[in-house]
């Protein structure tokens, strides 16, 4: 599987890595599994900084309203994407959809800056 999910419940973190071409089924799949694992309220960094997709953004709604709709839906924690610099307008385009007052996103190119960020402004006690 081209996206590989590091779920870290201590630090209520979910990192994707995502490398390669992804399709939009393996956006879904990888959506689908935050919300089995009952995530969705945790952090998120999305790194797809070296992977390239055929989704559209199209397809990336369908996965927003599939995330909106789960029961967890209104939780959604913090979500940081890190996309290539040259690259990143769909993610980007989602970012903003996604945004609209639900929670906060942010677009990075640097994994650290993301990492950073999520850790200053959306710090959370680990559970013990």
């Amino acid at each position: 599987m081209p996206i590989h999910l590091r779920i870290s419940h201590q630090d209520r973190l979910v990192v994707a890595v995502a490398h390669g071409t992804i399709s939009g089924e393996e956006f879904q799949n990888a959506a689908r599994e935050i919300v089995e694992q009952g995530t969705l309220h945790y952090r998120k960094i999305i790194d797809v900084a070296a992977a390239n997709t055929d989704a559209d953004i199209e397809r990336l709604k369908q996965l927003l309203v599939f995330v909106r709709t789960s029961p967890q839906a209104r939780q959604r924690g913090p979500l940081a994407f890190v996309v290539d610099g040259r690259r990143g307008d769909t993610v980007r385009e989602f970012a903003a959809l996604t945004e609209e007052g639900e929670r906060p996103v942010r677009v990075f190119t640097s994994l650290h800056e993301a990492r950073k960020w999520l850790d200053e402004t959306h710090k959370v006690e680990p559970k013990r």
